[in-house]
């Protein structure tokens, strides 16, 4: 969620003594995590509001003028323009020769020949909004060679909130919520809203609600004589900073409650309206949404009804058939709050998840519906004086939620707290967030306002835990704990886990990838692949539960592919295999195309590694002949461990290769963890060790044409010294395989004519097989 602090500026009386960059650390500590604090507006300068003074058609276009602007200087200056909305008289925003835009310096140069000082700027161009069809055009009032920064609320402060943190706050899900608890945490003081009282001296709507248990209040107003024009610039850009797109006024104004109290409203044509009833879908029914999808609709889906027809899809999106046109002059008002579960399944269900279902989802304040209305008209009253109000504030509310008061014990408090705190700073603490409080010898009697009883609060710890977050958690004093602890052992596959995570991180250099257990639609889409697994009711999109690990983790390949040329990556996760859970280790090796084969003798070499290491074992690869259309047919590999499958090494075949990235190669290997942790590891017999010193030998052996590591294998096990305890490949450049090998003997330290006799007798096994050694 965005938060633009200009706004919150006005919420907050003496705002200007907190440190609006600051303030957020504290925030995140106290309430919820900030993501992201952006400074913005000031991507540009030298731009002032200009007049048009005269425009004249350019000579060599269908839609350029030659305009004269008078932006304060002795003489009106020539510009060029190509805006559909030029004309005598109207001001705009104008920025000098030697402005910038984007750190690009503004020139005088010609434009078809004729030349233009400069240029009138959109929404778009100065990055304050989305419009770019003409230039801005600003009121009659406003003073000419004004900085358009000190007319417009240009310059901002953009905080980014992390939604999951807020699950639990539907009251902070508008900007006044947040400016609540930044009050609260600066000791400052809250201004309220200001909102038009409205007489109930004409005749009710017609509403009815069916399902009292899915719509908890439903309240409604008529307005006529309505112009529904452009928005304010201020409104503007203030939807723009938050993520939103200007439509219109009535439509930005219902958005902007949205943002500002967090209580999603919805505004209908009300010629079409004749009455309205919410109640449950037909089975199968179709409606078309705003968006101009039509929708299959279950009898579980709320509706808005208007004349027994379907009108919107209750707190999700409203109907095609009620938008709200240029030429609409009355409205009728839609504040309404529906079942947080009833509005989840229906997004969930349509595959439609909106701003105001979003909200919705969090259980937000019935009592929130009457007051989101008043605010509104009094907005929209600043912009159309003569509007009419033209029915009474209709308010159907079957079940009122009330108030709920909880007594705090001040003993309770001060034993979670570690400390005792004056009843001033409790009360003020409280009383700033929005509780009512009553002070008595032994307790605070308080009062919960229902925007934080609907999900929050509803037991005494609750507000210990409001006080302890506002305190401030750096402010307690760490006390070490007096238990008895026991020490327990992790489960066998915690620890089998550990240490293969640890060997591929540390050995091989390979980084672990958390991933979810569906496919990405997206990349299943770039490789042409369908998969028809078990899959996920109510999601529309990533709604297949994978079934290959590796081929599931492509996505994160792609995305790797974009900044490395060269990466590994694993995993150890769970797939749907014959609708049985299976735990899988997945190692995905990735490098350029022309050293598949290095890649794939690694492959061979880290799946070895694992088993001899941990586990003792030796494994025995078979071909593999993949049934999957997305793997080599000719490079598969099974692996085998006391004769038994435990996985698999495969190549992505070259065509989906390329599809993610050109001319790479991508190795897969897929173990069996629920059989490899049930694996015994082997007992090794203990050897003595030589008291004299072992001598390490890199041999680099030069691969022939036609043949492959594991010819070299082979001829690398024909060879036999007493002096060898182990060998092992290093590296892989190329045709160029460097092989170490340690040599020692218990009888003796080994001289240089050891040494020279071994590497003689090796050279020459070589040589007899068809390879040779890189000198």
């Amino acid at each position: 969620m965005l938060i633009s602090c200009n706004k919150l500026k006005t919420y907050i009386k003496d705002s200007e003594k907190i440190d609006w960059l600051k303030v957020w650390d504290k925030f995140t500590i106290r309430t919820a995590e900030v993501e992201n604090v952006k400074e913005v507006g000031d991507k540009f300068d030298g731009v002032v509001i200009a007049q048009i003074v005269e425009c004249i058609p350019h000579p060599d276009s269908d839609h350029m003028h030659i305009l004269k602007v008078n932006y304060g200087a002795s003489e009106p200056i020539q510009v060029v323009c190509g805006a559909y909305n030029v004309r005598v008289g109207l001001k705009t925003a104008y920025i000098k020769v030697g402005g910038h835009i984007d750190g690009i310096e503004i020139k005088a140069k010609p434009l078809r020949g004729i030349l233009s000082n400069g240029m009138c700027c959109s929404m778009r161009e100065l990055g304050i909004g989305d419009d770019h069809d003409g230039i801005i055009e600003l009121p009659d009032d406003v003073v000419v060679g004004t900085d358009i920064k000190d007319y417009l609320p240009v310059k901002d402060i953009i905080v980014e909130i992390d939604n999951k943190s807020l699950t639990n706050r539907p009251d902070l899900w508008g900007h006044y919520g947040i400016a609540r608890e930044i009050a609260t945490i600066t000791h400052t003081e809250m201004l309220p809203l200001e909102m038009e009282e409205i007489k109930n001296d004409k005749e009710d709507l017609d509403i009815k609600i069916n399902n009292p248990e899915l719509c908890y209040r439903y309240t409604g107003l008529k307005i006529d004589n309505i112009k529904n024009n452009k928005s304010p610039l201020e409104l503007q850009i203030f939807l723009y900073y938050t993520g939103m797109r200007s439509i219109s006024l009535i439509v930005d104004l219902t958005n902007y409650l949205m943002l500002e109290l967090g209580q999603p409203m919805h505004a209908f044509d009300s010629r079409v309206v004749k009455n309205i009833e919410v109640g449950l879908a037909n089975n199968k029914d179709l409606f078309t949404t705003l968006d101009g999808v039509e929708r299959k609709l279950s009898s579980e889906n709320l509706m808005i009804k208007n004349n027994n027809e379907y009108f919107a899809i209750a707190g999700v999106m409203g109907g095609k058939n009620s938008e709200i046109l240029s030429d609409t002059t009355s409205i009728f008002l839609e504040s309404a709050t529906f079942n947080a579960g009833s509005v989840r399944k229906t997004a969930n269900f349509l595959g439609l998840r909106t701003d105001a279902s979003a909200r919705y989802e969090k259980s937000l304040d019935p009592n929130m519906t009457d007051k989101a209305i008043k605010r509104l008209v009094y907005l929209l009253r600043k912009e159309n004086p003569d509007m009419q109000i033209a029915s009474n504030l209709t308010d159907v509310y079957p079940n009122v939620l009330n108030e709920v008061n909880i007594t705090l014990h001040k003993d309770l408090l001060s034993k979670y707290m570690g400390t005792t705190l004056s009843d001033e700073s409790v009360i003020n603490t409280l009383e700033s967030l929005g509780f009512k409080v009553e002070n008595t010898d032994y307790s605070y009697e308080v009062v919960v306002p229902t925007f934080r009883h609907s999900k929050d609060i509803n037991i005494e710890e609750d507000l210990i835990e409001e006080i302890a977050r506002i305190y401030g958690l750096e402010n307690f004093t760490p006390k070490p704990l007096k238990l008895d602890l026991t020490i327990t052992e992790h489960e066998k596959t915690f620890n089998e886990e550990y240490e293969v995570k640890s060997l591929l991180a540390t050995k091989y250099d390979m980084n672990e990838v958390n991933s979810y257990i569906w496919y990405d639609t997206n990349t299943l889409q770039t490789l042409g692949i369908k998969k028809d697994g078990v899959k996920l009711l109510g999601k529309s999109d990533n709604n297949i539960l994978r079934d290959d690990l590796s081929f599931s983790l492509l996505n994160i390949v792609e995305e790797n592919f974009k900044n490395f040329s060269e990466f590994s990556i694993f995993e150890i996760g769970t797939i749907i295999e014959s609708n049985q859970n299976k735990r899988v280790l997945s190692i995905i090796l990735c490098g350029k195309e022309k050293e598949l084969e290095q890649l794939y003798n690694k492959a061979k070499t880290v799946t070895s590694y694992i088993f001899k290491a941990l586990k003792h074992k030796e494994i025995t690869l078979s071909n593999n002949v993949n049934e999957k259309e997305y793997y080599d047919k000719n490079l598969g590999k099974i692996i085998n461990v006391d004769d038994t499958k435990i996985g698999t090494i495969n190549v992505l075949d070259k065509i989906y290769t390329n599809k993610l990235s050109k001319k790479k190669a991508i190795v897969c290997i897929d173990i069996d963890f629920d059989k490899y942790a049930k694996l015994e590891k082997d007992i090794i017999l203990e050897k003595v060790v030589s008291k004299y010193p072992s001598v390490e030998l890199d041999y680099t052996i030069i691969m022939p044409t036609d043949k492959k590591y594991e010819d070299l294998k082979e001829v690398l096990k024909e060879f036999k010294s007493k002096l060898i305890e182990r060998n092992e490949l290093v590296s892989i450049y190329e045709n160029k395989y460097t092989i170490k090998y340690v040599l020692g003997s218990p009888y003796k330290t080994l001289e240089q004519k050891d040494l020279q006799t071994f590497k003689e007798r090796f050279i020459a096994h070589l040589k007899e097989n068809g390879y040779s050694i890189n000198e």
